[in-house]
């Protein structure tokens, strides 16, 4: 056998055995956007990319989730990736393995572009009116040929992150600190951009009932649900002007400006909060009065109009379908028809 057929043979069998390194399969993005729900539960939604510049293909990724229980989510909001994707669970140490298998796999030069949604147990941890969550910012795993390897960071991998509280819940501890803490669909969020969150990093964050922020977050609610009725009713030509008037004054009162509820929560000014929350409330209650008087549905004081549907309750961290992305959907579906054709 001459020296050329060996020297092949022997790099197939490192390929075999070392299929791929650090320097081969690169992370590009990895985004969390995580809700802690009322109950304890946690929906989390992964966007991630992997770039593969190695010799052969990609055929998925791993990460673990300190969890005791999860539902992996399947549809355009949550689970999906354009070349597809199945996600199978394995019990570790400390929590679950995901283990994202690729339907086609990545060859090189190419990249993985997909999300991976789901929801939790025992991830985060509730006692009473208090919530704490530990969420590690691991760095996933390549398979390849069946086996793991390390995958390595990009030099500008976008990773960021944003965990939504429930409503009414504050933030009492958080490290690393964040970029900034929003307040966003009437939750507490705290978030974190490339710059104060890397890989390898862990989330440690708590939070705890507040009465003065769950009468901000329920005037919100109620404001935002009233918003969208006025802008239903001026489409259909009728004469809101009066309410509109109110409720621009009452989300001035409750969060709209420097002097509000919710500036002066952040404030730890109980008082001037509970003021404001007065004078938004009284605001509303106009506005919805005004409403009615124009000649539309009454509205209830849950912030619904009579004879509305409840909607189906929707994670305040996942974002409706963009239409780009279910014009990509319907076109792998007429795709894969044809195919059977």
């Amino acid at each position: 056998m001459s020296i050329k057929k060996v020297l092949v043979y022997f790099i197939i069998v490192l390929l075999m055995a070392f299929p791929a390194s650090a320097a081969d399969i690169s992370l590009n993005r990895w985004i969390l956007n995580i809700t802690v729900n009322e109950d304890g539960t946690v929906d989390e939604l992964i966007q991630v990319e992997v770039g593969n510049s190695g010799l052969t293909s990609l055929d998925g990724i791993s990460f673990m989730v300190p969890a005791s229980k999860i539902e992996v989510i399947y549809d355009f909001d949550h689970t999906f990736s354009s070349k597809g994707q199945v996600v199978e669970q394995q019990i570790v140490e400390n929590g679950i393995k995901l283990i994202v298998n690729f339907n086609t796999p990545i060859k090189t030069g190419e990249t993985w572009n997909g999300r991976i949604g789901f929801r939790a147990e025992n991830f985060a941890r509730k006692v009473a009116g208090d919530y704490s969550i530990e969420i590690p910012v691991d760095m996933p795993q390549a398979i390849i040929s069946g086996k793991t390897a390390d995958i390595g960071a990009s030099q500008d991998a976008d990773v960021r992150g944003q965990v939504f509280l429930p409503k009414g819940i504050e933030v009492t501890s958080v490290t690393p600190k964040p970029f900034r803490i929003l307040f966003q669909n009437s939750h507490m969020v705290p978030t974190w951009t490339s710059e104060n969150l890397h890989m390898k990093d862990t989330i440690i964050l708590k939070g705890s009932f507040s009465e003065i922020l769950k009468k901000i977050a329920d005037m919100d609610e109620r404001s935002k649900t009233l918003s969208k009725r006025i802008k239903e009713a001026k489409t259909n030509g009728i004469d809101v002007t009066e309410s509109e008037a109110h409720l621009k004054q009452a989300e001035d009162y409750n969060t709209n400006n420097a002097n509000s509820a919710l500036s002066s929560f952040w404030k730890k000014d109980d008082t001037s909060a509970l003021e404001f929350i007065g004078y938004a409330e009284n605001e509303l209650n106009l506005s919805e009065n005004s409403f009615v008087a124009s000649g539309n549905t009454e509205i209830k004081a849950t912030g619904k109009a009579t004879g509305e549907t409840e909607e189906t309750n929707k994670t305040p961290g996942f974002g409706a379908v963009s239409l780009i992305l279910m014009i990509m959907s319907s076109f792998m579906i007429l795709r894969m028809i044809r195919s059977k054709l």
